[in-house]
C-alpha cells in the first residue's frame, strides 16, 4: 500500500516520485506526489483521458511540456497545468535541459497512487519492457482493479470500458495482480 514518504525511482524512464498525500490518507480525496524527471524527447504516458479525475502539475523547477486537447504547451517553474475530468491529454514531460520538478496530483484519487506504486514497482523489479511500460494484461488487471477511469485516446472508449473486464480476466489467470509494491528499492 502506497504511503507518505515513500520514494520509487523507475530505472527505465529515470523518474522519481515521492508520496506525499496517498489515498488512505484524506479518505480518497487526493493523492499527490512529487515528480521528478531528467530530460527526454518523448512523454512517458501516450495521450490519455482521465473520465473521473483531474489531474494537475504544479512545476517547482524546470520545463514541462504537456498537450491539451491536441495542443502543445510549455509550462516553467511557478505555473500550473490543470486537466479536468474528461479532457485528453498528454501529462507533462521534461522539455527542458535540467531536472523536472513538479507535485502530481489526482483529485479525486481514485488509485492513482496504487496505479504509480505499481507501476514503479514492477519496472524496479524488471517486469516492464525497456521504457518502462507495462503488457497490455497487466495494465488490465491494475485499471480494473482501481476506481480512476482512464483511457487511451486512440482507442474508442465504449470498445475499451467493454474489454477492459475480460482483458483483466484474462491477466488474472496468467498471474497478473493489481497491486504491486516494493518496500525497499536497492
Amino acid at each position: 500500500m502506497p504511503y507518505a514518504g515513500q520514494v520509487l525511482k523507475n530505472p527505465y524512464t529515470g523518474e522519481q516520485i515521492t508520496f506525499e498525500v496517498t489515498g488512505q490518507d484524506r479518505g480518497g480525496s487526493l493523492v499527490s506526489f512529487k515528480h521528478v524527471m531528467a530530460p527526454r524527447q518523448t512523454p512517458t504516458f501516450p495521450e490519455h483521458v482521465q473520465l473521473n479525475q483531474e489531474e494537475r502539475f504544479d512545476i517547482l523547477a524546470g520545463t514541462a511540456r504537456y498537450r491539451l486537447d491536441g495542443v502543445a504547451s510549455l509550462a516553467q517553474a511557478g505555473e500550473t497545468v490543470i486537466v479536468p475530468a474528461g479532457v485528453i491529454h498528454v501529462n507533462c514531460w521534461n522539455a527542458g535541459p535540467e531536472e523536472l520538478q513538479m507535485r502530481h496530483s489526482f483529485r479525486p484519487g481514485h488509485g492513482a497512487d496504487i496505479f504509480f506504486e505499481t507501476i514503479f514497482s514492477l519496472a524496479i523489479d524488471g517486469k516492464t519492457n525497456s521504457k518502462g511500460e507495462v503488457n497490455l494484461l497487466q495494465l488490465a488487471v491494475i485499471g480494473n482493479a482501481i476506481e480512476g477511469q482512464t483511457f487511451n485516446a486512440g482507442i474508442p472508449i465504449p470498445l475499451q470500458q467493454a474489454a477492459l473486464p475480460m482483458l483483466a480476466m484474462i491477466g488474472r489467470l496468467f498471474g497478473y495482480r493489481a497491486q504491486y509494491s516494493i518496500q525497499k528499492q536497492p
